[in-house]
């Protein structure tokens, strides 16, 4: 599972190219199979999550210093040095490249987040602008970080998990359900803020305003509830492993209208922003029936359309802590859990994953630029670039890691 989720984490990055980079909201091509590809990638996380929980709830408490310095510290300090080295990559680049056309080519082609930064002139390349970088690495992001935010989460849940594992250990199966059941109904928020707050005279909902963020469902909403969700899958397999059918049954209608939620929900999403481009919507109508039957019924007002531009509208469907993707992580979890791997080689090359998996999320986000520019240039049609680019990124970085972990003696520092 942890393979699956890892390979999806590169899959889900190697389509920023499609929907973050600068042609991404003028070529249809991209906007239809950055949708496509996108969707299929957003159960990683909460697959990762999910395992996390499985693994480590009920976690013992009687040594609480012991847990948070065996979890916490094996990924802080890699947090830390690799937010670093992605903060100096800019200055370090400029080094080498010698000019700043030079420099920007490199930078633009390994991030396509870069081009956003600085209102489009991308990032700093001084070693002080680059230092400025790496001391806001350790309260926030920035765009050539975007996927650290896993890091920051990570964190949370594992100071977070002594104190949630002592109601896990003392609940029965039926209070573990009703906390799902109160979990499951924050992952309408995100549609009921966008949606339903609007038409509210202060535009807030459940108790939430300016000067108040912590609404009705505040305590049951986020990442805990996929801790619980992997916990009670484990518990129910290892209790009464269910027949492949029965799990089957609920699962693949979970998965299949997950995604289609999702799918639907994005692509509706960036076919109203693209209203403000009248080529691109021609061009999007005329696509295929779908993306017809979409435009025809986007009718937003330009300040709607310029909403649905934002930062956080763009990716409502595809929030993690949101229904669609929950049902569909559940059911791919549980397909998962049906699966049995004997021992021998096959088993032990799989198991190579688990000790530097997080070092390998926090580096492969370097070799996504480069994967995706020789997928183009290998002539790979559009619509299979992005599995191309996430298939060499992976192989690019498990044959980086591999041998450094076998050789450093700071490994665990580096890769966790």
């Amino acid at each position: 599972m942890r393979w699956v989720a890892m390979f999806g984490v590169v899959f889900c990055h190697a389509g920023d190219p499609f929907n973050f980079s600068s042609a991404a909201g003028t070529d249809p091509d991209f906007i239809w199979w950055g949708s496509i590809w996108g969707t299929l990638a957003r159960v990683a996380v909460p697959l990762f999550v999910m395992i996390t929980g499985a693994l480590l709830l009920p976690v013992p408490t009687d040594n609480l210093g012991g847990f948070y310095k065996k979890r916490i510290l094996r990924i802080l300090w890699p947090f830390l040095i690799w937010s670093m080295i992605y903060s100096l990559f800019p200055f370090l680049v400029h080094c080498v490249a010698g000019t700043p056309e030079a420099t920007k080519a490199v930078m633009d082609t390994a991030f396509p987040y870069e081009t956003f930064m600085n209102d489009g002139a991308g990032a700093p390349t001084t070693l002080e602008g680059c230092l400025g970088l790496c001391a806001a690495s350790f309260i926030s992001l920035h765009h050539l970080t975007c996927h650290f935010w896993y890091g920051f989460m990570l964190i949370g849940l594992y100071l977070y998990l002594p104190i949630f594992s002592a109601w896990v250990s003392k609940a029965d199966l039926r209070q573990k359900y009703i906390f799902l059941c109160i979990w499951g109904l924050t992952l309408l928020l995100p549609y009921a803020r966008e949606f339903l707050a609007p038409l509210t005279p202060l535009s807030a909902i459940f108790g939430e305003c300016d000067w108040n963020s912590f609404g009705l469902f505040y305590y049951f909403a986020g990442f805990n509830g996929y801790l619980l969700l992997g916990h009670i899958l484990r518990e129910r397999f290892e209790n009464a492993r269910p027949k492949l059918g029965a799990t089957l049954a609920w699962a693949v209608p979970a998965i299949i209208g997950g995604f289609f939620i999702s799918f639907i929900g994005f692509l509706w999403v960036r076919v109203v922003g693209s209203r403000d481009t009248p080529e691109v919507y021609l061009a999007l109508s005329n696509k295929n029936a779908l993306c017809d039957f979409l435009c025809h019924y986007s009718r937003q007002s330009a300040e709607t359309v310029s909403h649905f531009l934002s930062g956080p509208m763009i990716e409502l469907f595809w929030q993690y802590c949101s229904l669609a993707v929950a049902a569909a992580s559940a059911g791919i979890f549980a397909i998962i859990q049906q699966i049995s791997v004997p021992a021998g080689k096959f088993a032990r090359f799989l198991a190579t994953l688990a000790p530097f998996g997080f070092g390998f999320y926090l580096m492969h986000y370097f070799y996504i630029g480069i994967s995706f520019l020789i997928a183009v240039k290998i002539g790979v049609p559009v619509w299979g670039q992005t599995p191309v680019c996430a298939l060499i990124a992976f192989v690019l970085t498990y044959c980086t890691i591999w041998p450094l972990y076998r050789i450093l003696p700071c490994k665990k520092i580096l890769f966790g």
